[in-house]
């Protein structure tokens, strides 16, 4: 389908008009006219043709068009039709006049709209039905409702009008979707070029806003961070299989300055090129989601760990080809797994997995077993000790207490004496956060706790009402990813408990939109992400730079 969008309007916003149907036609021509007798229709406002001859000809505004059964066209006010029949085939187009508008309010008017609004569809072009049955069947019963001119028939041609107009988006959808599909391939062919964000925007024929736009909503990621993940990973790749120099990598995959490569590996690893080759020299296995941030802050990437949090896609976009053997949370499936990987060593949470399990784990490699109940501190230091890593840890430790140092000192002129509420908003549930999921904020940056908050270890749920009990002069809150969870948060911030509350009076409200640390504190409880977020914790609470 072309993409002829109205200014301001993207093919997403079809969802969000009112539609008007205002008449129907049915063209039929059983012979041959002669050219002299072209139809020509100037159209005075959107018109669906939808197809169910099995030949014709439409020009739109000089251009030709083949028509068959189920397909459809949608044209814009003011395009020139010229409708043909040349072929000696029946002619069977039906005709659908509408109009697409916003209301001056925004929402559904049951009136007329007004002369002169402004067209509004934002898709125009061809498209084709799933089937000819089906452009037979909407033919049938959208011509003959119109004729009847009762109410309920009037219901079903604008019933047919909506149909038609979704299955004209989603063939928009598809080819989209598969115009996308060939501009990422296109890049992962030549991902070592600097080829244009342009080029490949008309590959996909789109403008370069738009690709970029829908390219980053389809795979997860800009183009710009996609192609340096493509050349990584090939650096990486080279890096254990090729006898190359840096230099000679970073020329292959793309980079004429070493430095500028190793910098940009180093920001995306976590640790320098010379740094990463010493970690894969000893192959360590994480046996759940907590032990791959435990290993990340010794520079050591695991060759085995569980690859499907939930709450976060950061690792597997940064680690997925280290990790060769994903885990799973199956006994029988990791066990048969790590027999295959053959690590060096294992890392593991005792309280999670059963004795008899973990007497399976020690038969293939050294294993250690850290305690639940431990805090992640100690965590660190006992795998370092396993490791053989003492020093790291130490190194580590040291510049996590100077960062929070420097945090505490630059957060503490903005907060003061306030006491922090943390409070998760969840697509069914609102959480707040207690001492242990807390323990960076309200422990190592030495921020207020709420008194209510003080025997609470993890979180808590709570109601909206319940949190004029608790004693907060500022809020972070963070809002889980998906409708659900951004529609409570919108239902909550115009509740009459939560404008009363007094952090909200005075503007000391903070919100942020799926954060990974939020979602699962219990999970990300690791000196790595931890590190990560108490570096983030003056932009979450809007302090700048």
């Amino acid at each position: 389908m072309n993409n002829r969008p109205f200014p301001g309007l993207q093919p997403s916003a079809a969802a969000r008009l009112c539609y008007w149907l205002l008449d129907v036609q049915a063209l039929r021509d059983d012979a041959q006219q002669p050219p002299s007798d072209r139809a020509f229709i100037e159209t005075k406002s959107h018109v669906l043709l939808l197809s169910n001859g099995s030949d014709g000809r439409i020009i739109v505004d000089g251009r030709l068009h083949v028509l068959k059964p189920g397909c459809l066209f949608i044209c814009a006010p003011g395009q020139l039709l010229e409708v043909t029949n040349f072929g000696g085939q029946t002619l069977e187009l039906l005709m659908l006049y509408f109009q697409a508008f916003v209301t001056p309010n925004g929402q559904a008017s049951a009136h007329m709209p007004p002369e002169g609004t402004e067209p509004a569809f934002p898709v125009l072009g061809e498209a084709l039905l799933p089937s000819a049955a089906m452009a037979s069947q909407l033919f049938g019963v959208i011509e003959t409702s119109w004729k009847q001119g009762t109410d309920s028939a009037r219901l079903r041609c604008e019933a047919g009008l909506l149909e038609l107009l979704s299955h004209a988006l989603t063939h928009r959808e598809r080819l989209t979707e598969m115009a996308l599909e060939l501009a990422r391939l296109e890049l992962e062919r030549h991902y070592a070029s600097e080829i244009a964000i342009e080029s490949l925007a008309r590959i996909a024929g789109l403008s370069r806003f738009h690709f970029m736009r829908l390219f980053k909503e389809r795979f997860g990621k800009g183009v710009v961070e996609y192609r340096t993940e493509l050349r990584l990973r090939e650096a990486k790749r080279l890096m254990g299989s090729a006898n190359l120099t840096l230099a000679e990598i970073a020329l292959r995959i793309g980079y004429t300055n070493e430095s500028y490569f190793s910098s940009l590996f180093k920001k995306q690893t976590g640790m320098s090129p010379a740094a990463y080759l010493r970690s894969r020299q000893r192959r360590i296995a994480a046996y759940s989601w907590i032990n791959l941030g435990q290993l990340l802050a010794l520079r050591t990437i695991p060759v085995a760990a569980p690859m499907d949090h939930y709450w976060t896609s950061r690792y597997r976009n940064k680690y997925e080809f280290e990790v060769a053997t994903p885990l799973s949370h199956h006994y029988e499936f990791n066990l048969k797994a790590l027999r295959q990987a053959k690590p060096d060593g294992i890392v593991a949470i005792g309280e999670l997995i059963p004795p008899a399990e973990q007497k399976k784990l020690q038969q293939l490699a050294p294993t250690l077993f850290l305690s639940w109940n431990d805090d992640w501190r100690t965590h660190l230091v006992k795998l370092a000790a396993f490791l053989e890593r003492e020093e790291e840890a130490e190194a580590w430790l040291r510049k996590y207490d100077r960062d929070a140092a420097a945090v505490r000192a630059r957060i503490a002129p903005v907060i003061g004496p306030d006491r922090l509420l943390v409070l998760s908003v969840g697509g069914e549930r609102l959480t707040v956060w207690g001492r242990q999921a807390g323990s960076v904020l309200y422990g190592d940056l030495e921020i207020a706790m709420p008194p209510e908050l003080r025997d609470t270890g993890w979180h808590r749920e709570i109601t909206p009402s319940e949190l004029a009990g608790i004693q907060a002069e500022r809020i972070l809150v963070h809002v889980e990813g998906g409708a659900a969870a951004e529609a409570a948060w919108r239902r909550l911030a115009l509740s009459e408990a939560w404008l009363g509350l007094p952090a909200v009076r005075r503007g000391s409200v903070h919100a942020v939109i799926e954060y990974g640390c939020f979602d699962a504190p219990w999970n990300d409880y690791a000196a790595e992400p931890i590190g990560r977020f108490l570096n983030d914790i003056p932009e979450l609470l809007g302090i700048p730079d």
